[in-house]
């Protein structure tokens, strides 16, 4: 009897979690490829005792919302795309998306601290002491217009992309 998973070709994505513990965890995802073009692929749920034509008669059968629901559509080698042929690829767009992820916390934390500052310096929010010796944060006014320029100057994580004209 021949192994049913030797006839299946698989895609793969790592993803990112935390365990029971709360340690964080890289994961693979394991997807079925069930039909593939020059550009595209779709990929299933593994069933892992059928093989593959009934893998592609059980999901492809029923109502085509069902099937749209299951069936998932990816671009071949495209960087950021959901699935990857193979694991080193998997890998090299997990590491992708996780640094383009960091960069755009880094951007959020920056601009985040810099409207504040902003706010602070121009007097619209104030930290007064309580009578325990807490500093408590008091709104001391608004902006005037829709629109409050909280710095100069971009921060230094902001220089770095470039803004051009909306």
């Amino acid at each position: 009897m021949t192994d049913i998973s030797d006839e299946k070709k698989f895609c793969y994505r790592y993803v990112d979690s935390n365990d029971n513990n709360g340690r964080p965890i890289v994961m693979l995802w394991k997807r079925v490829v069930i039909r593939e073009t020059d550009k595209t692929f779709w990929h299933v749920h593994d069933m892992p005792h059928m093989n593959l034509e009934q893998l592609v008669r059980y999901w492809m059968s029923g109502r085509k919302e069902v099937r749209n629901k299951y069936v998932k559509r990816c671009a071949k080698g495209a960087a950021r795309s959901s699935y990857h042929y193979t694991k080193e690829e998997a890998l090299e767009a997990f590491i992708y998306r996780k640094n383009f992820q960091l960069s755009r916390i880094r951007l959020t934390a920056e601009t985040a601290e810099l409207c504040l500052k902003g706010l602070r310096e121009a007097g619209f929010i104030t930290y007064p002491k309580d009578e325990y010796g807490y500093a408590k944060r008091v709104i001391a006014g608004t902006p005037d217009g829709d629109t409050f320029l909280a710095a100069d100057e971009p921060g230094p994580i902001a220089e770095t992309y470039s803004w051009g004209e909306y």
